[in-house]
């Protein structure tokens, strides 16, 4: 096998909260590259899960400003950073979920490459309390508390939320002490998803870490350059029954992002069409024919 381009190199990791333990294995597995944590960088001013620091931009244009902090302080020609939100589902209110970004740069080459991995497995809840609720230690504990964090914040102020607590007693001392200083009487106690202290969600960093180590590993066929791999899918797969084109996707299309070389890949299930249930001309062809037969009907009643 040829060597990697990557291969012996040092990649810098934007992080403070040990994201290394997910990102380092696969990098150095598939393409032999040391993952090396950025010195004297704090991530948190890119925005914090307990709510302090808002985000700046959107998911995929912090992990990208955030990997583009390492460069001011080591000297690589590539740097990696992860981007996390997580919460309750738009449609599914009470069922949380979160998406995570990864997104490699590689300064050298002009190259930027974004992997997304959207999760159902969170422990993230947000619970409310009063002062001296007895029910505060059993609800922390069902979020997997100590081994998983939470934060503490006033119900009518999340300016100072309370972090790092490690035992039952500080959690209820630090929850009767924001609800009592809080204009509504509330604390809110919520899942800490900071990666260090969230064992589930550093799982889930680590399968995307292996995603877009995968897609680095893979070179383009044209120049030879790694990331080849998924630009966008094209929707439009036709209708079994009537031809037309369905919200189905039809096809994807594989790219490199340094010479734009591209190229066609059908589906991997081999389907070349749509189920006529997928189908909004089928659908309403459908109505209209069950519309015209009850008229019809009514007409000879």
């Amino acid at each position: 096998m040829s060597v990697h381009p990557y291969a012996g190199d040092r990649i810098g990791l934007a992080t403070i909260h040990a994201k290394e333990r997910a990102v380092a294995p696969p990098f150095r597995r598939l393409m032999d590259a040391t993952v090396v944590v950025a010195p004297d960088l704090d991530t948190d001013k890119l925005g914090t899960f307990s709510g302090e620091v808002p985000r700046p931009d959107a998911l995929v244009e912090t992990s990208l400003m955030k990997a583009e902090l390492v460069f001011r302080t080591m000297d690589v020609d590539c740097a990696v950073a992860s981007e996390g939100s997580y919460g309750p589902i738009d449609r599914l209110p009470l069922t949380p979920g979160g998406m995570e970004i990864m997104a490699f740069v590689d300064r050298k080459r002009g190259m930027r490459v974004v992997e997304t991995l959207a999760t159902h497995r969170t422990n993230w809840r947000l619970m409310s309390f009063e002062a001296g609720d007895p029910s505060v230690s059993k609800a922390v504990k069902s979020l997997g508390f100590p081994d998983y964090g939470v934060f503490v914040i006033s119900g009518s102020s999340g300016d100072h939320p309370v972090k790092d607590l490690t035992n039952l007693d500080e959690v209820v001392a630090a929850v009767d002490r924001e609800a009592r200083r809080s204009a509504d009487g509330k604390a809110l106690v919520v899942a800490d998803m900071r990666a260090h202290r969230n064992p589930m969600r550093m799982k889930v960093l680590r399968a995307l870490a292996w995603k877009l180590a995968r897609r680095l590993a893979t070179l383009c066929p044209k120049c030879g350059a790694p990331g080849f791999g998924h630009l966008l899918s094209r929707r439009g797969l036709p209708c079994e029954a009537c031809g037309d084109p369905t919200h189905w996707i039809d096809f994807e299309i594989d790219g490199c992002s340094c010479c734009g070389h591209a190229v066609v890949r059908l589906r991997n299930d081999g389907r070349r069409t749509a189920p006529r249930l997928s189908c909004k001309a089928c659908r309403n062809r459908s109505v209209v024919s069950s519309t015209a037969s009850g008229e019809t009907t009514g007409r000879t009643g």
